[in-house]
């Protein structure tokens, strides 16, 4: 088996909007602000290699976006999910399987591309996975994380048949076992 982290780029976001409810004091600490409060995050994502098959998990923020979009988040850096691979020797074609861990914009919106106008899998030759639970949660979100889910980045692999659900102890590529994480809920 063979790992290889895939930088996708940096993108800036609210410190604030991200760290919610822990003071700015301890956050800013480890993840200093701008003088707008924006903090700089680093988009990775992870090949595996397993047998005959590449593995990637998540594919960042993707470049299909309106230029409104990306001025609320400011795509800064020189890499890009296809320069990654392309240094790595690896191209959209050779991607067997995609597992996205949740579908938040910055997670999954490398997962379909825009091309002649038209909505399409990033990978042509992939399966792509997430669990039924998120699906349904991404689709009908509480307010709070709404306008993390953007829905064109992950209704188009349903509408193109090449998203499975998965479920606990299921295995992809019979060597990654799916063990979804619930989030912790605050007592009110």
């Amino acid at each position: 088996m063979k790992l290889t982290t895939i930088h996708t780029g940096n993108f800036k976001l609210d410190g604030g909007a991200m760290f919610g409810v822990v003071p700015k004091t301890l956050w800013s600490k480890i993840n200093p602000a701008d003088e707008n409060n924006m903090c700089n995050w680093a988009m990775r994502c992870l090949l595996i290699e397993v047998n005959d098959r590449k593995v990637l998990i998540d594919t960042g923020i993707g470049d299909k976006q309106s230029e409104k979009f990306y001025s609320h988040y400011y795509l800064n850096g020189e890499t890009s999910l296809s320069n990654s691979l392309e240094q790595i020797g690896v191209g959209f074609d050779e991607i067997t399987d995609v597992l996205l861990t949740h579908l938040h914009f910055d997670h999954c919106g490398g997962a379909v591309v825009q091309s002649d106008g038209e909505l399409t899998p990033a990978f042509p030759n992939a399966t792509y996975y997430t669990t039924e639970a998120h699906w349904n949660h991404a689709n009908n979100p509480n307010p709070r994380e709404k306008a993390s889910f953007l829905k064109e980045n992950f209704t188009t692999l349903k509408e193109k048949n090449v998203l499975e659900f998965v479920n606990e102890g299921d295995f992809i590529a019979e060597a990654i076992e799916v063990l979804p994480v619930e989030p912790v809920r605050r007592r009110t």
